[in-house]
């Protein structure tokens, strides 16, 4: 007996046969059947045949034709809300501008401490030519320390750090003369002497960064005509005075204060 599968002619003849078979025992046995059986008896025949279960299946007519496998059911389960991930911040602080602690200082006093230097070199000519210098504070080392007129209403020159005079002849008996003196002061009493020589008539200004006084009064000693400036300027505790009398200048406080600070 051959092991091949029946084809052409031989198969239909045997599907057939098989057909009138089949619907005779349906006829003698009207006994319902379902489908999962029809379809589990289909498939043994068709195994025996050695034919795919589908081509088969159609080829007995068990199965209508075309024949089209549903597609598999693929449950998705429901998709959950998208969420981002946050990543934890780090704290914010707040870091203060750093501040000095150290108060202000004021420019540091720079009086000079000799006669010679209380203006620029390149002024001193123009401004005393050939009149004689007199230190009468500090004492230069080797002279004897020199007497000269303090004005009782303005106690504060007694400590002046600097004090000059010039004249025609360095005598202490000679009435053209120029006085300069130089200090420091507590500031509030210099504004109170400031504001009191503005009450006696003296004309005041805003000048060098300071205030400067001046007045200027005509007298006669001995008959002799004499022509008196007074000058006072004031910056901060720093005080200059000026007396000139018939000794006229041109910017000397422009340079004394020039020196100051410089």
């Amino acid at each position: 007996m051959s092991a091949e599968p029946p084809v052409g002619d031989e198969l239909q003849q045997m599907l057939a046969g098989m057909r009138e078979n089949v619907r005779g025992r349906l006829i003698a046995r009207p006994r319902r059947q379902s489908a999962r059986r029809r379809v589990g008896i289909t498939t043994a025949v068709v195994a025996l045949l050695g034919i795919g279960t589908a081509s088969g299946a159609v080829a007995l007519g068990m199965l209508p034709q075309p024949f089209v496998a549903p597609a598999p059911v693929v449950s998705t389960p429901p998709a959950l809300p998208e969420q981002t991930p946050t990543t934890p911040s780090a704290p914010i602080t707040l870091t203060p501008a750093p501040q000095s602690s150290a108060a202000p200082t004021a420019a540091a006093s720079t009086i000079p401490t000799s006669c010679t230097d209380v203006v620029p070199a390149s002024e001193y000519t123009r401004l005393f030519g050939s009149l004689v210098r007199q230190q009468l504070r500090p004492t230069p080392p080797g002279t004897p320390e020199q007497q000269y007129f303090q004005d009782p209403e303005t106690p504060f020159t007694a400590d002046a750090v600097l004090v000059c005079r010039w004249s025609g002849s360095g005598s202490t008996e000679e009435t053209d003369n120029l006085f300069l003196q130089l200090g420091q002061t507590d500031a509030a009493t210099l504004d109170a002497r400031l504001e009191e020589l503005r009450t006696r008539g003296w004309n005041c200004t805003e000048v060098h960064g300071g205030r400067s006084c001046q007045h200027t009064e005509t007298s006669t000693y001995y008959g002799e005509h004499l022509d008196t400036t007074f000058t006072f300027f004031v910056r901060g505790d720093e005080w200059v005075s000026i007396t000139q009398t018939n000794i006229p200048t041109d910017g000397l406080l422009d340079a004394v204060v020039q020196q100051l600070r410089s």
